[in-house]
This record gives C-alpha cells, structure tokens and sequence, in this order.
C-alpha cells in the first residue's frame, strides 16, 4: 500500500506528494505581473535590461506588433523553474495602454511526472519612449560620410538607383546587429552622392562593395571632431569612392583596339573587342589594364536598320537618322538577323564596327 499525499490524502508518488499536489507546490515558471512594457514609438524596439531589443523585419511587416513586443518582454521576464517549457499567450482584455493575458506553459515538474498545464494571468502596462538608435537618428548623429563620384562625368540614373539599392540592403542586413546601423542623410547633386552614416564600420563594408563592384578608386580621410569621455580624440570618416569614367555600354580603347564594356564586377572588366569580334576579361593586374583608356559614351551608339541581306554578298544598313546606306560584311551578322532586324553600330573616324547582340 502507498504512502498517503501529506496534503491530500490520495496516494504519494514523489517526495510524499501526489502528482497533482507536487505539480501544484513546483511551478513551471515564475512570472511577475504587472509588467511595464516600455517600447520605441518610432520603431517598436524593447526596452529590456542591458538595453534595446530590436524586431525582426518579420515582425515590422505584421499588423500585430504588441504580439511580438509582448514575446520579447516574456522572454525576458518569464523565468523558466524546470527545461524544455513551452509558452504560449492568449489576450483577454485590450485596452488602451493596458493589456490582459494568460500566459500558459506546458511542461513536467518531475521528469517522472506526466507533462501538465499551468495558467498564469498576466497584466501588461504600456509605455513608450524613444530608443537609442533613433535618438541617434533624429539627432542627425554621425561617424562616417561615404561620397560617390565619378571621373570625369556624373552618375547615370542606372548606378545611382544601384548604389542606393546596395546601401539600403547592407544597411537592413547590419541593423539587428550594429545600433549605429542606419543612414542620417542622403544627398544628391551633378558631382555626385553623400551619404551620412551612422556606423564607421557600416560605412566601410559598403565603400568595400562598391569598390569591388565598379572597380573604383578609394581614398579616405578623417577629421577631428572632439574628444570621448576619456579623452580620446575622436574622429569622423569620409570615404570616397570614384567610379571609372567608362561604365556598362560604354566604349574604351584596349590594345589599340575599340571595344564596348559588356560588365563591371569584383571579378574584373568584361569588354568586347570591336576588331577581333571577342570577348574577354581583365583587371586591374593584368597587362591589358595599363592601355585602358575611355573613347565614348554608349550614347554615342548609332542605330540601323538591315535593308538587305544575300548570302555571299555584302549587306546593306540605313542609318536610322541619316538614312545613310552602308555596306558591311554578311558574316558580321548572326544568321537569325534578317531583312528589316534593328542592330547597333558605333562610327570612329568614318569606320564602322558592329555591336554585339545585347
């Protein structure tokens, strides 16, 4: 015969106790109530201790943030007594600044002891604040400024909508880790793009990427601006970061020889020789690189018209503003170009040489 549950009576299972009275008098969880939630009212970030939590971007996106404000404050203050618990919340009561739930946890008291439920009613008051990053942020705060010129020219609608895209990824993928992750001001004019950054160490990885990308040159300085707490100067980075003056389309002068720029990447120059009709890629070690020179800009390609084309025999073009008649070679043109096909040409010196098919 089983011992009796010194509180109940019923049959002791575990240190003199029944299960249900052991489960009783061995909490889950231990959870304070009220609880103050104290929130940024620009970007929803959590007050917890040691700091601000930030939300996901996944969290951002939904139209229930107090439920994602509310699970960063449980697991926080929720303090598990026993392993493996699981939490779950159900709102009760929403009012303004005031909000009522049960919080529920599944899990053993006991490894020996069959897994149960317990509820905990738990009152949530709200306040809001403004977090560090964006204090920093509507302070204008920051380390370092990135400029983005080119040489010799502006920037193409095509590399700023780029080069803002670039930023702007970095700039969210870095956020949840870096709290000087954010940009204070972009500006824009015919010398170029400044962006005021909050992070130094932002700043570089971008100025890194779009070095590699455009195969730029850089250049950085820095400027006293004060001094820390501890007497430290402190300083403020610029970098810069000039983009060739040739860009994708363009056409520069390799070997002696014309040819059009077909791509720009950290893997090097990718051009196509307008003479020998190839392509091939450089960089900035190779020997071709040191007779790199800039002759013209896409813009100053020509469009035709093929007004007839005869195996064998040499094929016309019209200029589609002069209308001038030219004669190029057939094998020049693929075989599925045909009578009336648009192609692109670029005139040097009365010569002509066919573009490649974009």
């Amino acid at each position: 015969m089983k011992v009796p549950c010194y509180q109940c009576g019923k049959p002791a299972v575990l240190d003199g106790l029944c299960a249900k009275c052991y489960d009783e008098t061995h909490p889950l969880i231990e959870v304070k109530t009220p609880l103050t939630l104290l929130s940024c009212k620009r970007c929803g970030s959590v007050k917890i201790p040691g700091g601000w939590k930030k939300l996901s971007d996944m969290s951002t996106d939904t139209g229930d943030l107090w439920l994602h404000q509310v699970d960063i404050l449980l697991d926080s203050e929720v303090k598990p007594l026993v392993r493996n618990v699981e939490l779950t919340v159900e709102e009760e009561k929403r009012l303004d600044r005031v909000l009522h739930i049960t919080l529920s946890a599944l899990g053993k008291s006991h490894e020996d002891l069959p897994p149960h439920i317990e509820h905990y009613p738990v009152e949530i008051r709200f306040s809001y604040g403004t977090c560090d990053t964006c204090g920093m942020m509507s302070g204008g705060y920051y380390e370092s400024t990135l400029q983005i010129r080119a040489d010799g020219r502006s920037l193409t609608d095509e590399e700023e909508d780029d080069i803002v895209r670039i930023v702007t990824e970095m700039t969210v993928a870095q956020y949840g880790s870096d709290d000087k992750a954010f940009v204070t001001k972009i500006s824009s004019d015919k010398y170029g793009m400044d962006f005021q950054i909050g992070s130094e160490q932002l700043c570089r990885s971008i100025a890194d990427v779009l070095e590699a990308q455009y195969l730029a040159q850089r250049k950085q300085n820095y400027k006293l601006v004060g001094q820390e707490k501890g007497g430290k100067d402190k300083f403020r980075t610029t970098i810069l970061i000039r983009l060739p003056r040739f860009g994708v389309g363009d056409f520069v002068r390799v070997l002696g020889n014309p040819c059009q720029v077909v791509a720009m990447n950290k893997s090097g120059l990718t051009c196509f020789d307008l003479v020998q009709r190839q392509q091939f890629t450089m960089n900035s070690k190779s020997s071709k690189w040191r007779t790199l020179e800039y002759m013209a800009s896409k813009d100053e390609r020509r469009e035709f018209m093929v007004t007839t084309r005869v195996y064998g025999q040499p094929t016309q073009i019209m200029d589609s503003k002069t209308f001038e008649i030219r004669e190029i070679q057939e094998t020049l043109l693929s075989k599925d170009i045909e009578t009336g096909a648009t192609v692109y040409g670029l005139i040097l010196d009365d010569d002509f040489f066919l573009l490649p098919s974009e």
